[in-house]
């Protein structure tokens, strides 16, 4: 779940200025310490992270890359960062001390920033893994967007006035939702409007179509994700939609 638009902090993290001063923040947010495993029970897979890695002597590498997650041998599992083989072997190494920032896209969103070490390299082929010890504590900060997401799963149709093409909604609020789709099919662009229908009860809601703009993009091996900002003229529908979501508690998520 790269995240929705909401708030423009989730498509970019300045870690240098909001490392040394992460109390400062809106009054809608507030921060809380949290410590060792309980700090990243909310941040889902391929999350991003912002690092800040240091050595001995006072090098600094500012880098970024992906969240994978935990392992049971107190470790963080960490994509990466896409570094050239000079930086690697400068800065990947056992003991080196680390700061990052990992963005949790889950209900109102929350920066979790922590201090650590790098324990492990991990090189298998093409994929390799960076290995940093659990924090012993962490700061948190929720509150980043103006309202919570809602974990869904909604079938939709994407261009459903041209391409149509089958897509599948994984969580909304009421400014805007994460659309996944097959990679195959769709393109969009940051800026790109597109047009949606969400299905309730299997059927097309109304036949109402949201127009939204897409404010970011991930991808996977088979899906494009599309964070996109419903237009002021889609928020009351949006709106309507979420009042009729109720919680199941079997699937742990929200359902029309």
């Amino acid at each position: 779940m790269a995240g929705l638009a909401e708030n423009k902090n989730l498509k970019s993290i300045d870690l240098a200025a909001e490392e040394d001063q992460p109390e400062q923040h809106t009054a809608d947010q507030s921060t809380s310490i949290r410590y060792g495993e309980d700090a990243f029970q909310d941040v889902l897979p391929l999350c991003e992270v912002a690092c800040i890695v240091t050595t001995p002597t006072g090098k600094v590498l500012k880098c970024r890359t992906k969240y994978v997650g935990l392992h049971s041998n107190n470790v963080l599992l960490l994509e990466m960062p896409t570094v050239t083989a000079k930086e690697m072997s400068l800065f990947m190494q056992r003991g080196y001390s680390i700061k990052a920032c990992v963005i949790s896209s889950k209900g109102e969103g929350a920066r979790v920033y922590f201090k650590s070490k790098i324990e492990y390299v991990l090189n298998g082929g093409d994929t390799e893994l960076l290995l940093i010890s659990v924090p012993k504590s962490t700061q948190v900060v929720v509150g980043l967007r103006a309202s919570a997401r809602l974990e869904i799963s909604l079938d939709g149709i994407l261009s459903p006035n041209k391409h149509k093409y089958p897509c599948q909604i994984r969580d909304i609020s009421q400014h805007g939702c994460l659309i996944v789709v097959d990679r195959t099919k769709t393109n969009y662009r940051l800026g790109a409007v597109i047009e949606l229908t969400i299905d309730a009860n299997g059927a097309e809601s109304d036949g109402k179509v949201l127009t939204a703009i897409v404010k970011n993009v991930s991808k996977t091996s088979h899906y494009h994700k599309y964070g996109v900002q419903f237009d002021d003229d889609s928020l009351t529908h949006a709106g309507a939609l979420i009042d009729g979501l109720q919680f199941c508690s079997l699937q742990q998520k929200f359902t029309l």
